[in-house]
This record gives C-alpha cells, sequence and structure tokens, in this order.
C-alpha cells in the first residue's frame, strides 16, 4: 500500500495538463468566436448592403436577414446550453470519482485485520478492586 506523499507528485502533472487545456480551450473559442462573428458580419453586411440597398428589395432582404440571424441566435444558445451541461457533468463525474473512490477505501478497511491494544486502564481497574478488598480485611 503506498502512502499519500508517494501519490500526491502524480497529481501534479495531471493538473499542469488540465490548466494547459482550459487554456487551449479558452483561446479556441475566442478564435472560433471572432472568426465567426467576422463571417456573421460579412453576411449581415452582404444583405443590408448589396440586397436592400444597392438591388432596393426591401422585403426580400430582410425575409433573409430574418432567417440568417435566427440561424446565429439558434447557434448561440446551442452553444450557451451546451456550456451550462459542462459544469455540471464536471460535477457529477468528480462525485463518480469520490463514490469509487469510496467503495475501494471501504474494500481496504475490511480486508485488514487490525487487533486492538489493551487500554491503561484495563490493568488499573483490577488493581483498584484488589486495594479495596485488602483495605476492608484491614479495617
Amino acid at each position: 500500500m503506498q502512502s499519500i506523499a508517494e501519490q500526491l507528485p502524480a497529481e501534479e502533472p495531471d493538473r499542469r495538463i488540465r490548466d494547459r487545456q482550459r487554456a487551449v480551450d479558452r483561446l479556441i473559442r475566442i478564435v472560433g468566436g471572432t472568426t465567426a462573428s467576422i463571417v456573421a458580419g460579412a453576411v449581415v453586411w452582404g444583405i443590408i448592403y448589396e440586397i436592400i440597398i444597392v438591388k432596393g428589395e426591401v422585403l426580400a432582404g430582410s425575409i433573409f436577414l430574418a432567417f440568417v440571424l435566427g440561424v446565429i441566435l439558434f447557434a448561440l444558445l446551442a452553444i450557451y446550453r451546451d456550456s451550462l451541461g459542462k459544469p455540471a457533468n464536471k460535477g457529477q463525474s468528480a462525485r463518480r470519482d469520490i463514490l469509487e473512490v469510496d467503495k475501494d477505501t471501504s474494500k481496504l478497511l475490511q480486508e485488514t485485520h487490525v487487533e486492538s491494544m489493551p487500554s491503561i486502564t484495563e490493568n488499573t481497574t483490577e488493581l483498584l478492586a484488589a486495594q479495596r478488598k485488602n483495605q476492608k480485611t484491614d479495617a
């Protein structure tokens, strides 16, 4: 059985890797969000400028613009919903890990056989009873 001190250094690289993964995930979200914003802005600008202003087709341009904005809103809400589920999943997986560790430790505790040490008071209480008998017989 390994001591806790021997197990601690193994967690340190895992923490560093998780921190790096979080940093990369954040960078990916920033770059992806920026790119998606530029593309969405270009599409909206193209609809407003080319269809509504240049061609003068206000109704067709407005309908197409509403459709594009609806798709963008749908995508943003889907991304937001997924981001809300991630912390809950992490909490559930952490609870699951703790329960698995508890099961393992309960097995370890059941397998070990520890005999109880005799208490200091066990021998002294017998002496007290013997001293009382001696005092009664002396009196």
